[in-house]
């Protein structure tokens, strides 16, 4: 039951009454003309059409609704609460089952606002909304809001970008939260999950008297560990204490000047934090506010004194640049439960239950209602109701599923991001800033040190076709050269045309074309290394001067067999560690393995192509880069301020690729059937003798890596690298490179 006293299961009886509302509506002159006006939404925005205690504006973009002058009126006189859900086409189900527990309340002083994500979630819910039939289902939900997040914009926001999906979505949360506080004082935001079932009326949590003066009454997480605004004792008698975080699937905000300014702080630092709303504003309130309280982390005592009678945490936060005053309480787990099935009798005192499930898609929350008993069955369910075939499109299948580059490459540099701030804030002396603990990028901690004089800041030794136009863009991300996410650093590259923009001359990066290494300075030096016999085929298929093939001639196994045997493109790694540049004839006096070997062990980082996701977590764990703030782009990601166009020539014009069709024709034929693999070893030596050193020396500092590996594996990254780091044999890599060193 809900507190006005009706009952979750409606009777005949009721659904009766609200089919003779329906039947009164469809006779009103006025209803009758709202209804006629349905199909013309678009061109007039911000139609209402009313039903019995039921009401919707429609609005095609969110700067319509923000200067809706109903909505100005509706708010103009006393507060009230404007909850704020976002749906798409994959919730519509789950977010039917809400709205038939969150009719059941009293909602006349609460206005219901339903962002759409994608364009077919907005005509769905408005085709359903404008139905007589569902009309009469909404009876109770009050004030509704509809908008449009995404149009003309193709049909699905996932689909545009699905990798950058989740995180433009969590910026634009708090960009509309802003412009609602903003522009409507009397608004208070209270956001809620589609997931999030209203099982009793939650006023009685953020109107409780205990909360009342607090301007974020929240939902409780552990997440992000590393941002926490208390903790709690998990088990008396270990003293294992856990975090204690906001989390948005249900927090409401109410509105203040000083709520003001917080989201004003949050929309500067959401890019830092990974353009995810929920750490921003836990890292935000942990790192840039000073604490109005004593509460002491890690001392039992003290977070007793902190914990309410009914285990809320309420704590209070004081904005340092701008001064303004935050208190936060954050509620416990048995008011809004998360872990829903884990004690008997957990949901008894539930009021709002946000179900954890493993899978985070539409038919797993839906599995878990039913499991719980929270779909509610009847003529009135609102469940099915934006069942619209006729809208449906296909959906696109997203490059983010497990086991694709791009998941594994957001996944990197999210455990490096996790990773870093741990390690920044283990760092950072009790009483200090952690702001003035880490930079950006090398550029700005060379500012910031007097020590540093040299603008040469970092060495990119470019290993032709071992990935070295990731390399480069490593290393213009690492020393803050921007625009971010390009190749190259002068135009128009080595060869002519391999720089595919006039504006990236910087001077910061040593090696940023070309494959002349130079060890003269002292800056920290970055290369990526390739196995001998796939990095000699790919150059022979590649352009002059990777391979003697001219232009318009064909890749025979004799022009192979010339090109292999050339002392100018025997041995480039050797070489090219030895100092010289990649396509010199090749010496064996000059060019010994001791002394590519030794200068190997004082290269700050290098990455091995055969194990990318290794090399990208290695990245920043590298002595020369602990402050550094992980960038994306690093990680393959695209950069942050770059449009898909962009994105798309950076791929084009910088990351050059082979001819796939002759290129694989000649490995499946000659160069399989003449033996190519120990042709290719047998005339660089060197090369595979270096290379299987450099394959035990990142094995043996990956593995060193205190717990790097054990997060790995928990988060089912480079799994099949890590088991052949462990099959590799090493005695104290280390040493042997001081030997090396020593001998060379």
């Amino acid at each position: 039951n809900g507190l006005n006293g009706h009952s979750v299961l409606q009777t005949e009886d009721d659904a009766a009454l609200d089919t003779q509302s329906s039947l009164q509506l469809l006779e009103d002159p006025k209803s009758t003309d709202l209804r006629n006006e349905f199909g013309k939404f678009q061109q007039s925005p911000g139609l209402v059409s009313s039903s019995s205690s039921f009401s919707f504006t429609m609005f095609p973009t969110v700067d319509e609704m923000i200067v809706n002058q109903r909505l100005i009126e509706m708010s103009a006189q006393h507060p009230k609460d404007l909850v704020v859900i976002f749906v798409d086409t994959t919730y519509l189900e789950t977010f039917g089952v809400w709205l038939d527990h969150y009719k059941h309340h009293d909602n006349s002083e609460r206005i219901l606002s339903i962002f759409a994500i994608s364009e077919i979630a907005y005509d769905k819910v408005s085709a359903a909304f404008s139905s007589p039939t569902t009309q009469a289902k909404l009876r109770g939900v009050g004030e509704t809001l509809l908008v449009n997040l995404n149009p003309g914009k193709g049909k699905d926001m996932r689909n545009a970008d699905p990798d950058r999906f989740l995180n433009k979505l969590w910026v634009l949360r708090l960009h509309i939260m802003q412009r609602i506080i903003n522009t409507f004082p009397n608004l208070n935001v209270l956001y809620t999950d589609a997931d999030a079932i209203w099982l009793k009326d939650p006023v009685q949590l953020y109107n409780h008297p205990q909360h009342q003066s607090s301007n974020i009454v929240a939902s409780r997480g552990t997440y992000p560990e590393w941002c926490p605004l208390a903790m709690e004792l998990h088990d008396d008698e270990k003293m294992h204490l856990n975090t204690v975080t906001i989390c948005f699937g249900f927090t409401y905000f109410r509105n203040s000047p000083d709520l003001h300014q917080l989201a004003q702080n949050l929309q500067n630092a959401v890019a830092r934090y990974r353009n995810d709303d929920q750490i921003a504003i836990n890292c935000v309130l942990n790192l840039q506010y000073d604490s109005n309280d004593d509460l002491h982390m890690n001392d039992p005592s003290s977070i007793a004194a902190f914990t309410q009678p009914d285990k809320s945490v309420i704590r209070s936060f004081f904005g340092k640049v701008i001064a303004h005053n935050i208190k936060v309480s954050i509620l416990p787990y048995e008011q809004v439960t998360r872990r829903c099935g884990r004690d008997e009798g957990m949901l008894e005192n539930s009021v709002v239950a946000h179900c954890y499930t493993d899978l985070k898609e539409g038919q797993s929350k839906l599995n878990a209602f039913d499991h719980f008993g929270f779909l509610i069955e009847g003529q009135n369910s609102l469940r099915h109701v934006f069942d619209n075939p006729e809208l449906d499109t296909p959906i696109l299948a997203s490059s983010s599923a497990p086991g694709t580059r791009a998941s594994w490459e957001e996944a990197a540099y999210s455990l490096s991001l996790d990773r870093f701030w741990r390690h920044i804030k283990a760092a950072t002396p009790e009483g200090d800033s952690i702001e003035n603990s880490y930079y950006p990028d090398l550029k700005a901690q060379h500012q910031s040190t007097k020590e540093l004089r040299s603008t040469r800041l970092l060495n990119s030794v470019r290993i032709p076709k071992s990935g070295s136009s990731a390399l480069s863009v490593k290393a213009r991300a690492l020393s803050g050269c921007h625009p971010d996410g390009y190749p190259c650093c002068k135009f128009p590259g080595h060869p002519v045309g391999s720089c595919p923009r006039k504006d990236l001359m910087c001077s910061l990066v040593t090696g940023c074309t070309d494959h002349r290494p130079d060890y003269d300075g002292d800056e920290a030096v970055i290369t990526t290394l390739r196995d001998p016999v796939s990095r000699s085929v790919s150059a022979f298929f590649y352009h002059y001067p990777h391979t003697s093939v001219k232009h318009g001639e064909s890749h025979t196994w004799e022009k192979f067999v010339e090109n292999i045997q050339s002392p100018r493109y025997k041995n480039i790694l050797t070489k090219m560690l030895e100092g010289s540049y990649a396509y010199v004839g090749f010496d064996e006096v000059k060019h010994t393995v001791p002394r590519a070997k030794a200068r190997l062990c004082t290269i700050a980082w290098f990455g091995l192509s055969e194990m990318p996701v290794s090399s990208s977590m290695m990245l920043y764990e590298t002595p020369q880069f602990r402050k550094l703030l992980p960038n994306p782009v690093a990680f393959g990601l695209q950069a942050s301020d770059a449009t898909a166009a962009e994105h798309a020539a950076e791929e084009k014009d910088g990351l050059r690729v082979n001819s796939d069709s002759e290129y694989k024709e000649f490995l499946a034929a000659s160069f399989a059937t003449n033996d190519g693999t120990s042709f290719v070893m047998q005339h660089n030596q060197h090369d595979m003798e270096v290379y299987q050193f450099a394959e035990k020396l990142f094995c043996g500092r990956l593995l060193a890596k205190i717990g790097l590996v054990e997060e790995m594996k928990q988060g089912g990254l480079g799994l099949e690298e890590i088991e052949k780091c462990t099959s590799i044999g090493f005695d104290n890599i280390e040493e042997l490179c001081y030997n090396i060193q020593n001998n060379a």
